[in-house]
């Protein structure tokens, strides 16, 4: 369990609610990460804030994520890959508070519910991001391979994880 505040957050307490565009809009315009994470701001690459305002872009399991009525992330999984993609974000005020493995294994607990069993997941993140690379590390995820990725008007070196080993992929 972890602390914010003096709430206790465990992943049973998060509750995951369909996304709705209004609070897509509020994260993409009103949430800002201080540097280097403001790499992660939504409005910091135009098409990715595109596809995070518009309900006609989004996957079928997209959801703002509440502890006691009160958002603290978004969470989202695509199932058009080899494996389910997950990508997840907290609230700018309460990352790096030790709160990122209860997240992610809440996340991992929806994935679960919408898929209707354990199943390999990945996902991506920034090479540079090595916080949360030992967030995921902790929750069962392995680098199986690196990418050049372009995004936010240039290129950057990213990482894909998944929670099963495998063959590295170049």
């Amino acid at each position: 369990m972890s602390e914010k505040g003096g709430m206790a957050i465990s992943p049973t307490a998060i509750e995951f609610h369909i996304m709705l565009p209004d609070i897509a809009r509020e994260i993409a315009d009103e949430w800002k990460y201080s540097p280097p994470y403001d790499f992660y701001n939504v409005d910091a690459d135009p098409d990715d804030y595109r596809e995070f305002i518009d309900p006609t872009l989004w996957s079928d399991f997209f959801y703002g994520a509440y502890v006691r009525g009160e958002l603290i992330g978004f969470f989202q999984v695509d199932v058009s890959g080899t494996f389910p993609e997950i990508s997840l974000g907290m609230r700018p005020d309460l990352t790096g508070n030790k709160l990122g493995r209860v997240f992610v294994d809440a996340c991992i607990g929806r994935t679960v519910v919408d898929l209707g069993s354990e199943r390999t997941l990945s996902l991506t993140v920034a090479s540079f991001n090595k916080r949360a690379i030992r967030v995921y590390e902790a929750a069962g995820f392995v680098k199986i391979r690196s990418f050049v990725q372009a995004t936010n008007g240039g290129s950057y070196p990213f990482v894909e994880m998944t929670t099963e080993t495998h063959e590295e992929q170049k």
